[in-house]
């Protein structure tokens, strides 16, 4: 049991997941943060920010690149929350995915498949393998 413990998510997408583990952690509560316009600053929904001094742990469903988890983890860490961790469900690193040091890092499945971003990084294109269809 967690009592003094909050879950955070990066979007509202997220609240699905954040609301499984506050539950089976059985957290004080879940929180949000989201972007007014794409490309903008995450800020925490009215009335749902972290404290100072409060204990947080930021969860979400897909971990690629880490942009959306080390947003959150600095916004949480600018309110003065203490993040004790970060969990998601799928992690699927891209290549110079963020990592977030000593904080411990938990996830339920991993996916060894790379998303590139661009062709030119691929060390399969760059081979000439050619593209092959996964999903219909």
């Amino acid at each position: 049991m967690s009592p003094q413990l909050s879950v955070v998510a990066p979007a509202a997408s997220g609240l699905p997941v954040a609301y499984g583990v506050c539950e089976a952690l059985q957290a004080r509560q879940v929180s949000w943060a989201e972007r007014e316009r794409p490309g903008g600053p995450l800020r925490f929904r009215p009335y749902l920010e972290c404290a100072a001094g409060e204990k947080v742990l930021p969860v979400d469903g897909l971990f690629r690149t880490g942009c959306k988890m080390a947003a959150l983890k600095a916004l949480a860490e600018s309110n003065g929350a203490h993040v004790v961790g970060i969990a998601v469900m799928v992690y699927q690193p891209s290549p110079g995915a963020a990592s977030f040091g000593p904080a411990p890092f938990y996830y339920l499945a991993r996916l060894d498949g790379i998303l590139y971003q661009d062709a030119a990084a691929c060390e399969l294109c760059k081979r000439g393998v050619p593209l092959e269809l996964v999903r219909r």
